[in-house]
């Protein structure tokens, strides 16, 4: 823009002939004869506004009548001035216009609205100077003082937009861990809440999330993809570290102190699935989830041990990514409760503990619904290898894998043996 400018100041002084110097002599007679009508372009654009994008109807009013009526009038302003003055806007000129799209970005006005303000802004202006009663003005002349300051204007605007819009999303991301930090700790968090006018839920479902192995730095990708579509969810509360993390998905109406809340109504069908759902599209792969519903702030941490170890099991069982509950897991979950019954049935396994390629083999069998030719393709083995092995497993530990009653007793052993190696007796 300053070349812009002094090429114009350049031009101004070159042809007194009416050429070069005569067009901006009349952008510049042009621009001080519009200036009195600011107001009026100003109001004009605003209605316009608020007529053509919703997001400017959602504003109060104070906003639609105040400020954003008085920022377009300073916009125009410092248009016509700088063209009367034959010169480029200074940076502290430009200051206040960036200030006001960094505001329109905490108001939550999308940046397209924002941006759309200067150029309809300068189409009123075109149409004025077009519709002008002096035959002598050039109403084109304006068009390379609009362009210039447009082409100067509206990238700061952009970039103050987005750097406030990228201070939000952190903000509001901290503010979510924090709270989620508080709640999985035990301890009250509405006070916290009110402070990031955020408003709590009276349940939660408690969702702890592994991510799969990624290879280099992929995981890091990957979170940040995690991240960037819980922006979009701001209700839900989350917190990540190392490869995983927790995340608190509200169920039931907002709490609130005074009257009491009737029952919360039961969570939405699938709704933590179909938040899920779209984690694993940002992330570009599937994660393992396990869930468990805290019926209320001090239920939260119960919750998420129950959740914690729901997911544990499901990778202990091999079993495939997805979401599970307890309900899914229910009889595993029961046969790895420490006691004498998952201690007896582990020991069905002890033979086999300096011989892991049966336990794999065992696993892969269990995986596979007993289907050999599945199995043995798993353990990229021959089906007759495959066989070998389960009459091993079978005369070692006393129960035949390709017998219903010897498979049952098998996989539950499997269970608790598994369970018994992570958690220790």
């Amino acid at each position: 823009m300053d070349d812009a400018g002094g090429t114009a100041g350049a031009a101004s002084g070159a042809a007194p002939d009416g050429t070069a110097g005569g067009e901006v002599a009349a952008a510049q007679e042009l621009a001080a004869a519009l200036l009195p009508r600011i107001p009026e372009m100003a109001a004009e654009t605003v209605a316009r506004l608020t007529a053509d994008i919703p997001a400017y109807r959602l504003l109060p009013d104070s906003v639609l009548g105040g400020d954003l009526v008085a920022n377009t009038e300073a916009v125009l302003n410092l248009f016509f001035t700088t063209v009367a003055e034959g010169r480029a806007p200074t940076e502290a000129e430009l200051a206040a216009p960036v200030a006001w799209g960094a505001e329109r970005a905490r108001d939550g006005v999308p940046l397209e609205a924002v941006l759309r303000v200067y150029p309809l802004g300068a189409r009123r202006a075109w149409e004025l100077a077009a519709a002008g009663p002096d035959p002598v003005a050039d109403p084109y002349a304006l068009v390379t003082g609009l362009l210039a300051f447009l082409g100067e204007v509206m990238p700061k605007v952009a970039e103050a937009y987005l750097r406030e819009q990228a201070d939000l999303d952190w903000e509001q991301r901290e503010h979510g861990r924090n709270l989620a930090g508080v709640l999985l700790a035990g301890r009250p968090a509405r006070r916290a809440a009110e402070r990031y006018g955020r408003t709590l839920a009276e349940r939660y479902e408690v969702v702890v999330l592994r991510l799969p192995e990624a290879p280099g730095g992929a995981t890091n990708r990957i979170l940040r993809a995690l991240r960037s579509e819980l922006d979009g969810n701001p209700e839900v509360l989350a917190t990540f570290k190392g490869e995983g993390g927790v995340l608190l998905v509200p169920l039931g109406p907002p709490s609130s102190p005074t009257p009491p809340s009737p029952p919360s109504p039961p969570s939405p069908p699938g709704a933590t699935r179909r938040l899920l759902a779209r984690l694993d599209t940002a992330a570009e792969l599937r994660c393992t989830a396990a869930a468990a519903v805290a019926e209320d702030h001090g239920s939260i941490p119960r919750a998420q041990a129950e959740a914690s170890e729901v997911l544990s099991l499901a990778e202990d069982l091999g079993r495939p990514p997805g979401l599970y509950r307890l309900a899914d897991l229910a009889v595993e979950y029961q046969l790895v409760q420490p006691g004498p019954a998952r201690d007896a049935l582990a020991r069905v396994l002890a033979p086999l503990d300096d011989q892991p390629h049966l336990i794999a083999t065992l696993r892969e069998f269990i995986a596979a619904g007993y289907r050999r030719a599945e199995a043995a393709e798993a353990l990229t083995v021959h089906r007759n290898t495959l066989t070998y092995r389960l009459g091993r497993i079978r005369l070692l530990t006393g129960h035949d894998a390709t017998d219903p009653t010897g498979a049952r007793h098998l996989a539950a052993a499997l269970t608790a043996y598994g369970a018994a190696r992570r958690t220790g007796p």
